[in-house]
């Protein structure tokens, strides 16, 4: 098992974990681990909600934590409705900038 989290990314507990390291692997190159804290909980959320809708094994509810070296924080609903419409802003900015992916 792995113990320092802060080479990890972001993690789950119990039989969200393989899901989380999954999550992790595909989002490697976003550099979350070089953002703060906050890009982390948008980019959990998105995923989370994505393999809510794509994968019959996960779903809700779900509790979603925000660990820094201050301690563990869990998030209100507010918050995560929050980082929900970060995610769909990142979502579509994706969109936004694959479209001109070919444009020369």
């Amino acid at each position: 098992m792995i113990g320092h989290y802060e080479e990890v990314g972001f993690h789950a507990t119990g039989s969200g974990a393989p899901m989380a390291q999954q999550a992790g692997a595909l989002l490697a190159h976003f550099r979350m681990t070089a953002r703060p804290v906050d890009y982390g909980v948008v980019a959990a959320v998105r995923v989370l909600d994505d393999l809510d809708t794509t994968n019959p094994s996960v779903g809700g509810p779900m509790a979603v934590c925000r660990i820094t070296p201050a301690g563990a924080e869990h998030l209100s609903a507010d918050a995560v409705d929050r980082a929900r419409h970060h995610g769909r802003r990142w979502i579509r900015l994706e969109q936004e900038a694959l479209d001109t992916v070919l444009d020369e």
